[in-house]
């Protein structure tokens, strides 16, 4: 690994908890292919390299990991209707418009599919076309929504409180981020009759050597979680969740695939690898080359497109849980570039024609999509 990069990332990542902005920080440079791998891993402010952190939504890159591993394997097709699995969603309506009252609806004109869920495209979630809306206020009255947290209810719960609900939109023909995920974790765990933790752990996290990763925190290792912390209206620091917080002990009801997973920078820089060796890790390989290059195939239709500007702007797409960078992101980075941020101030990319990957991991949630923080270590790492 360059030496000049090492020196540019972590200046740019000290500077981060110099500022003020956060308390702390820890990141991974990755470099080079297996046979010349290179890593770096640092930290700085309040934080070791072995914190773990809340990750939120850097759960997603895994889901879709194991999605793309089962769809290889065979265990769904992504043309399978989802309510195959999840019978409580069969002959779910649609709200004429997003924002239509939730009795305003007509029929949906196919059934919802694997794919269609993936890609965001279930007709529930967060999006400026349904903010305010009658939906996403019975959304959030019957407890359906996952944040950085996942949702309390457990999965059988959410699936059949989902079916008493219209969709925003018809199956796959709109983008609305965040529960798609929730819905795909209930068809992946009775599709294959596994909890989903234990199939994340055998599927992916184990054999990638991520053994920091997961929903639980074993007690013993408390002492390694810092608090979490989301800014105020007025942007001041709030914490949200302590340090060493006895509740990470205990399975949450809803192991979601939406969100929730602790980790470390240690732990993602090693997916960050397996990501750059084409789905190969530490003891071989994980899911089959193709699985990872289809996971970075943009599944977004023109509708879809549209309705995601509001998350992903005009110039990133959506894969198997990733964004996808269209065009060049940062002077430097390539289209072809994906990856994820979590709300909890979290960030994971990696960059195949620059074979390069990095993750940088604060417990200062994000007050938007852009944070300037993660902003400036990214432009350090494509410099």
């Amino acid at each position: 690994m360059p030496d000049t990069l090492v020196a540019r990332v972590d200046a740019a990542a000290t500077a981060i908890v110099g500022s003020g902005q956060v308390p702390g920080v820890a990141w991974a440079v990755v470099t080079g292919d297996g046979s010349s791998r290179s890593v770096h891993v640092a930290a700085a402010g309040s934080h070791r390299t072995d914190a773990v952190f809340r990750v939120a939504s850097l759960t997603k890159p895994l889901a879709g990991l194991l999605t793309t591993a089962l769809l290889a394997d065979g265990a769904l097709a992504p043309d399978d209707p989802v309510e195959r699995w999840v019978p409580e969603i069969t002959g779910r309506p649609v709200l004429r418009t997003p924002s239509s009252p939730l009795d305003d609806v007509e029929p949906a004109d196919r059934p919802l599919t694997v794919l269609d869920v993936v890609g965001m495209g279930a007709g529930i979630g967060w999006g400026r076309a349904v903010a305010g809306s009658p939906l996403e206020r019975a959304v959030d009255g019957l407890g359906l929504a996952s944040t950085w947290v996942p949702s309390r209810l457990d999965p059988d719960e959410w699936a059949e409180r989902l079916g008493t609900l219209p969709m925003a939109h018809q199956p796959g023909r709109g983008w609305l981020y965040q529960m798609s995920y929730d819905l795909l974790t209930i068809v992946l765990e009775r599709a294959t009759r596994t909890p989903v933790d234990q199939l994340l752990h055998e599927r992916v996290l184990a054999p990638a050597g991520m053994t920091d990763t997961g929903w639980v925190v074993p007690p013993s290792q408390l002492g390694r979680v810092p608090a979490q912390f989301f800014p105020d209206e007025n942007g001041v620091r709030v914490q949200v969740a302590p340090a060493e917080d006895p509740a990470l002990t205990r399975r949450p009801a809803f192991c979601s695939l939406a969100t929730g997973l602790l980790s470390t920078v240690g732990d993602l820089a090693r997916l960050c690898a397996l990501l750059l060796d084409r789905g190969r890790g530490r003891s071989g390989r994980v899911v089959p080359e193709e699985a990872v290059a289809a996971m970075t195939r943009d599944l977004r239709g023109p509708q879809a497109g549209a309705m995601s500007r509001d998350m992903l702007g005009e110039h990133r797409g959506w894969g198997f849980g990733v964004g996808i960078d269209l065009v060049a992101a940062f002077p430097g980075s390539h289209a072809g570039r994906f990856g994820w941020d979590g709300g909890t101030g979290t960030s994971m990319w990696v960059d195949p024609v620059a074979g390069v990957g990095a993750v940088v991991l604060t417990q200062h949630g994000m007050s938007g999509p852009d944070d300037d923080h993660l902003r400036r270590f990214w432009a350090a790492v494509h410099a």
